[in-house]
């Protein structure tokens, strides 16, 4: 078992990070008094309210964790994730499609998020869209 941090958060003592194991990544969530192991895979979005992140997975179910928006970015820098909005980190591998007519991004498990006009170019850039 290869248990390596690939980066893990300056933001002080956070232990949240993203690990290799047998292969697959993994993100490493504090959930009350355990550490949760999420597949990156199966992280369709990351939504940021005040200080906390709510973590919308593939299956539905949503985790609260108390870390920011900004240590999972900040974490996550790297990996298939792009933040299009100051309150949304989405998995661009469970991007479904992109609305030009209003900016949204619509996701697998049929989210609409709102692209910010800051990270619109980035977002098409990522998408390849001119």
């Amino acid at each position: 078992m290869n248990l390596q941090p690939l980066r893990p958060a300056p933001f002080g003592n956070f232990t949240v990070k993203v690990i290799n194991l047998l292969g697959k990544k993994y993100l490493l969530v504090p959930d009350q008094a355990k550490m949760r192991r999420v597949l990156l895979k199966d992280i369709v979005r990351l939504e940021g309210v005040r200080n906390y992140t709510l973590i919308h997975l593939t299956n539905g179910e949503v985790m609260i964790s108390s870390r920011t928006l900004k240590v999972y970015d900040y974490v996550l820098e790297g990996a298939d994730f792009l933040r299009i909005h100051k309150a949304h980190l989405i998995n661009m591998k469970c991007l479904h499609r992109y609305e030009a007519e209003g900016m949204f991004a619509v996701m697998q498990n049929k989210d609409k998020i709102s692209i910010s006009r800051r990270k619109r170019k980035d977002f098409q850039d990522r998408i390849a869209i001119k």
